[in-house]
């Protein structure tokens, strides 16, 4: 553990950029502890929550368009996603089209949802920016709540 503190302080926001890309792809990583940690460290708020943003955004079009790529028996493959889920999210995407992927933020289903966004063909520039909306919007709601807890103490 203490290896990411010392990342972290070494490379700043740009260890922030890396880890929301990687976390926004479909490895297991997660930014929002980071996000807090960088904040507890005084970084500013809204390079971090900008940053954050632009990387996992990032991370989330790269399973965009593997899923653009992938053929339909690849995706059960190779990105663990099981016939079950993916007829879920199929008619969640069929019932939503592009405005689904304001929720890849969420864990686990978020990049099951681009991913399925790429596979279905939706519109990349609309799926880059309402999932762009979704991801600022938790990076800020997290960032502002943080602050609003130091303003408190």
């Amino acid at each position: 553990m203490e290896w990411v503190i010392d990342f972290c302080r070494d490379y700043g926001y740009w260890g922030m950029w890396l880890i929301s890309f990687l976390s926004g792809t479909i490895f297991p990583f997660t930014s929002d502890v980071l996000l807090l940690f960088f904040l507890g460290m005084g970084l500013n708020p809204v390079a971090l929550v900008i940053v954050s943003t632009i990387g996992n955004t990032m991370g989330g079009m790269t399973c965009f368009f593997m899923g653009r790529m992938a053929k339909g028996s690849w995706l059960s493959k190779y990105f663990r996603l099981s016939p079950e889920k993916a007829e879920k999210a199929s008619v969640y995407i069929r019932k939503y089209g592009y405005w689904a992927a304001f929720f890849s933020f969420l864990a686990i289903v978020g990049e099951a949802i681009v991913i399925l966004l790429g596979n279905m063909r939706v519109s990349w520039w609309k799926v880059l920016l309402v999932m762009t909306l979704g991801k600022l919007l938790r990076y800020a709601v997290l960032a502002l709540s943080c602050e609003g807890v130091k303003m408190v103490i």
